[in-house]
C-alpha cells in the first residue's frame, strides 16, 4: 500500500505546500479510522492535525488505492 502512495506522490504534478504528516503515518492513520470508526476529531487530535485534514487525507489515501487496481474487491 505504501509503494502505491509513493508511485503516485512521485507522479504528482503539482507543488505545494508540503503534507504535516509522511505517506507511512498518512497510510497508518487511514487504516486506523477503517479499523476502530472513529470520528475524525478524536484522530486528528491523536495525531496533531485538524479533523479536515484527516478527512481530506483519508480520500486521497483511499483515491489511491482504488485507482491503483491492486485493492478492489472481486
Amino acid at each position: 500500500m505504501e509503494t502505491v502512495l509513493q508511485e503516485r506522490h512521485a507522479n504528482k504534478v503539482k507543488s505545494g505546500r508540503p503534507p504535516a504528516l509522511s505517506l507511512g503515518a498518512q497510510l497508518l492513520m487511514t487504516l486506523e479510522f477503517w479499523r476502530e470508526y472513529r470520528t475524525l476529531f478524536h484522530i486528528g487530535q491523536d495525531w496533531g492535525v485538524h479533523e479536515a485534514t484527516v478527512q481530506r487525507t483519508v480520500v486521497r489515501v483511499e483515491d489511491a488505492l482504488i485507482q491503483s487496481g491492486k485493492f478492489s474487491l472481486p
